[in-house]
C-alpha cells in the first residue's frame, strides 16, 4: 500500500478517537470549532512520499540503466547501434554462435568497441525485433532485489479500431489461425540467464509498447490492452489486481484508442517525462486524428492527478504527416540515462521535434536517427520486405525496438517538487524519496537540496533530513524574496559510490518556482 493511503487511514482513525475524547471533555461549541479546523487541515493532506516496503515496484524508463538491448540481425539503423554502444553497454540478442560472429564482424567494421557489447543467445522468431513488446520490464521487490518482469506474449500481433469494444484482429495469420509467438514469449528466460537476473513470470499480458510507468505505482495504457487480456482469459478486474500484486501499480490509467486501425501502443501517442509531466503528440489541425488526440488530452489526461495529488503538466509536441497520412511518432523515443534517441521521418517537423525534446528535457543529449533502408550497409531481407523503403512508421519506431537494462544497484530518487508559485510566507519544502538498492547505505552528509535565485551564480545547499521512514527525506529552501524565481535540484550519494540527482541532468536541468 502506498504511503498516501496508509497516512489517510491512520489520520482517519486518529481523528475519530480524537473527536470522541474532545466531545467528552469540552463544551459542544468548542468541539464544533475544533472539528471544523481539523477537517480543514485533513482536507489539505496530500501524499508527500513514495514508499517501497510492501509491494514490488516497476521501474520507469528514465531510471539509472546499464545500457540498452536490441536484436541482431538489426531492425534499427546501424548508426543508432553505434551510438548506444558509445553511450553505455549494448546488449545484443543473437540466435546462435554464427549470428554472433556475423554481428561482431559488422560492429568492428563500424568502429564499435566490442568490450562495450554483451551478446546473449536466445531463439528468435517473427516478433524478435520488437524487444519493447515481448521484452521484460523490471521490478524491484520490497527486499530491494531486481527481477525481470516477463508478461505473456503469445499472439502476433493484435490490432483494433478506435472503439475499446472492437474485436481484435492479428497482424500475422496462417490462414484462419493466429500465428503464435511462443518463441518470443520464452525468450526472457534466456535473457535472464544471460544477465544473471531472476525472472518473474507474470500471468497476464503486458505488451511493452503499450505500458508506460512513472516508477512509483502509476501506469498508462490504451484500452486495447484490456482486450488482449480478455482474449487471453484475464478479465479487467483481474488485470488490475494482478498488476498491483506483481508490479505495484496502484493507479492504472486506461486511455482511449487513438489510431483509426492499429496496434494502439500508447508510446506512439505520449510519454511520461517524470512523475508529474506528460508529453503528448499534437497532429496538424486538419488531420483526421486531431480531434481524437485532443479528446484524450482534455477529457482523459487532464482529469488525472499525479501520485502527489496534483494535475499533470501536459506538454505538447507537434507532429506532421509522412507517407501520406501517417503521423511521425516522435514520442516513440528512448530515454536512456541522460540521452534521448529520437526517430526522424525526413519531414520538416523533425527539426522542431528535436528542438522541443531539448526544451522539455534540458541538459539531455538529444540524438535523431533517420532510417532510410537504402542507406544501411547491412540489412536482413526480412526487414527490407517488411518496411520496403523507410524503417520507421507511425506505430512502430525506435522505442518499440529497444529495451533498457536497468541498474540493479541503482540509487532511486523521486521528488515531490514545490508548487510552481508560492507565497512569501509559505514554507518552500521539498519532499524526497531515496532508495539505495545497493543496500550499502546513503552518505548522510551528501544528501541535499541545492538552490539559487535565478540570475545568480552561487549555489546554496540545504541538508536533507530524514522524516520518520528510512526512505523519506525533506528540506526547506529558506528563500523569502518576493518576485524571485528559485532554481533547485536534489542530490544524493550512496556508499556504493553512486551519485544521483533529480532532475538527472542537474544543474543543466533543474526545478524552479516563483515567489509571489
Amino acid at each position: 500500500m502506498a504511503l498516501g493511503s496508509i497516512l489517510l487511514i491512520t489520520n482517519i482513525v486518529a481523528l475519530i478517537l480524537l473527536y470522541i475524547m474532545i466531545y467528552l471533555s469540552f463544551p459542544k461549541s468548542l468541539f464544533i470549532c475544533l472539528l471544523l479546523l481539523s477537517l480543514r487541515v485533513s482536507a489539505q493532506t496530500e501524499p508527500y512520499f513514495y514508499t517501497h516496503d510492501r509491494q514490488n515496484r516497476m521501474a520507469a524508463e528514465w531510471e539509472p540503466a546499464l545500457g540498452a538491448m536490441v536484436v541482431w540481425p538489426l531492425s534499427v539503423p546501424y548508426k543508432l547501434v553505434a551510438e548506444l554502444s558509445n553511450d553505455a553497454m549494448l546488449y545484443i540478442l543473437v540466435a546462435n554462435e554464427t549470428s554472433q560472429k556475423e554481428a561482431q564482424r559488422w560492429f568492428m567494421r563500424w568502429g564499435m568497441d566490442l568490450d562495450k557489447v554483451k551478446f546473449i543467445q536466445a531463439p528468435q522468431s517473427v516478433d524478435a525485433w520488437w524487444t519493447r513488446d515481448w521484452g521484460p520490464a523490471v521490478i524491484f521487490t520490497p527486499e530491494k532485489k531486481m527481477k525481470l518482469a516477463d508478461g505473456k506474449y503469445v499472439y502476433s500481433t493484435p490490432n483494433t479500431g478506435l472503439s475499446c469494444t472492437d474485436s481484435l484482429k492479428f497482424l500475422f495469420m496462417d490462414g484462419q489461425k493466429i500465428l503464435k509467438t511462443d518463441i518470443e514469449d520464452a525468450a526472457t528466460a534466456y535473457l535472464g540467464r544471460g544477465l544473471n537476473i531472476e525472472v518473474a513470470d507474470l500471468p497476464f499480458i503486458t505488451t511493452g509498447g503499450n505500458v508506460l510507468t512513472d516508477g512509483i505505482g502509476t501506469a498508462f495504457s490504451s484500452c486495447i490492452l484490456l482486450n488482449e487480456n480478455q482474449f487471453y482469459g484475464v478479465s479487467a478486474p483481474q488485470f488490475f489486481e494482478l498488476n498491483k500484486q506483481w508490479q505495484g501499480i496502484d493507479r492504472y490509467h486506461i486511455l482511449s484508442n487513438f489510431e483509426k486501425r492499429g496496434i494502439q501502443h500508447v508510446d506512439c501517442l505520449m510519454k511520461p517525462l517524470d512523475e508529474e509531466r506528460i508529453m503528448v503528440l499534437e497532429p496538424p489541425t486538419d488531420h483526421e486524428l486531431y480531434p481524437i488526440y485532443e479528446n484524450i488530452v482534455k477529457n482523459e489526461l487532464a482529469q488525472l492527478k499525479t501520485p502527489y495529488g496534483r494535475p499533470y503538466q501536459i506538454l505538447r509536441m507537434k507532429t506532421g504527416r509522412f507517407d501520406k497520412e501517417q503521423l511521425a511518432a516522435y514520442s516513440n523515443s528512448l530515454i536512456l540515462n541522460k540521452t534521448i534517441y529520437v526517430p526522424l521521418f525526413q519531414i520538416k517537423e523533425d527539426s522542431l521535434a528535436l528542438a522541443r525534446w531539448r526544451e522539455l528535457m534540458p541538459g539531455y543529449t538529444v540524438k535523431g536517427f533517420e532510417y532510410l533502408l537504402a542507406n544501411e550497409p547491412y540489412l536482413p531481407t526480412s526487414v527490407k520486405n517488411h518496411y520496403k523503403v523507410y524503417g520507421w512508421d507511425d506505430g512502430d519506431a525506435l522505442h518499440c525496438r529497444t529495451r533498457a537494462v536497468w541498474d540493479a544497484e541503482m540509487l532511486f530518487m523521486s521528488v515531490k517538487t514545490i508548487a510552481q508559485e508560492v507565497a512569501v510566507e509559505d514554507d518552500k519544502k521539498v519532499y524526497v524519496t531515496l532508495i539505495d538498492y545497493s543496500q550499502k547505505g546513503l552518505a548522510s552528509d551528501q544528501a541535499e537540496v541545492v538552490w539559487r535565485v535565478q540570475g545568480t551564480t552561487a549555489w546554496q545547499r540545504v541538508k536533507l533530513n530524514q522524516e520518520g521512514h528510512p526512505q523519506h527525506f525533506s528540506a526547506v529552501i529558506p528563500c523569502r524574496q518576493s518576485g524571485a524565481t528559485v532554481e533547485y535540484y536534489v542530490s544524493a550519494t550512496s556508499l556504493s559510490g553512486k551519485t544521483e540527482t533529480k532532475p538527472r541532468t542537474a544543474p543543466a536541468g533543474m526545478y524552479q518556482f516563483k515567489i509571489r
